[in-house]
């Protein structure tokens, strides 16, 4: 693949992030949070712990490095995670269309997690690729977030005025790649692990081969975000909650019952703003 000079000199993920994602799906008995690497990322774990008392996870406990212990490996590695996502994109905070996008991600990311037991998916690596089925568009808004943003409004308004717009075209005049292309590159040029290049393509591409269920899980859940508000794009074509959850087997039955609807989707987004409130305490300046 020919790749601009300018997409080659893209800022990477922290390293903590690139070793974590490849340990995805953890194993019984794996644990990557000893003592001694925790002490090799100090800012990390300053934040870790900052999002374990705000998560509430840790009530009553003082506030140190003490409290790391008392977490899952798996809830510190999804919260690890995405501070370094939430950090990575700190550049794109400052224009309002990128930090709608922040929001996208991590409601995908719940929203995944969430429909993970329906199709008998992890759940932290449902969770995790929710957070990066986008990772060639994050990486883009990441490097040039003014001019991603133009583009996302522009696309906004093609859709509210019913107009086509093919915004990958824009994207390789723009970038030189779209942001398909990007993932697919940055999957080898980072090395992450295998299973994101099925969810950060197109979703019926043959790479997808193996990973049905997780694009199966990815799919739904990047929808339900969408449906549920959290779109980057708001003016898009939503579906219907009930049309996408009909595609996972067993799904329908379980939200139908929930009040009929409301409350299963009240519990999503509340679940999400949750998160997101977890992760607002980060400032800028623990960048």
């Amino acid at each position: 693949m020919d790749v601009p000079s300018s997409l080659e000199r893209l800022e990477p993920l922290p390293q903590i992030a690139v070793e974590l994602l490849n340990g995805i799906p953890l194993h019984p008995g794996d644990n990557p949070w000893s003592e001694r690497a925790l002490r090799c990322e100090p800012r990390l774990l300053k934040e870790i712990i900052q999002v374990v008392i705000k998560s509430g996870r840790a009530a009553g406990e003082e506030p140190d490095e003490s409290i790391v212990g008392r977490v899952s490996p798996a809830a510190l590695t999804e919260i690890a995670i995405t501070i370094s996502v939430h950090d990575y994109l700190q550049r794109a905070f400052n224009v309002p269309e990128d930090r709608g996008y922040w929001r996208y991600i991590v409601a995908c990311a719940v929203c995944c997690a969430e429909l993970s037991a329906h199709v008998k998916e992890d759940n932290l690596l449902a969770y995790v690729a929710g957070l990066f089925h986008d990772i060639g568009r994050l990486a883009l808004i990441q490097a040039y977030p003014e001019r991603y943003a133009n583009l996302m409004a522009l696309t906004d308004k093609m859709f509210t005025s019913e107009q086509e717009f093919d915004i990958l075209h824009y994207e390789r005049m723009l970038f030189g790649l779209d942001h398909f292309a990007t993932a697919d590159w940055l999957v080898d040029a980072w090395n992450l692990p295998p299973w994101l290049r099925p969810i950060a393509g197109k979703f019926n591409d043959p790479a997808s081969k193996g990973y049905e269920k997780l694009v199966a899980t990815v799919r739904a859940g990047t929808g339900l975000a969408h449906s549920l508000g959290f779109g980057y794009l708001q003016a898009a074509p939503r579906a219907e909650v009930a049309e996408i959850l009909s595609k996972l087997p067993g799904a329908p039955g379980q939200w139908k019952v929930l009040d009929m609807w409301k409350y299963g989707e009240e519990h999503i987004r509340s679940k999400v703003q949750s998160r997101l409130n977890w992760y607002a305490i980060l400032s800028p300046a623990d960048s």
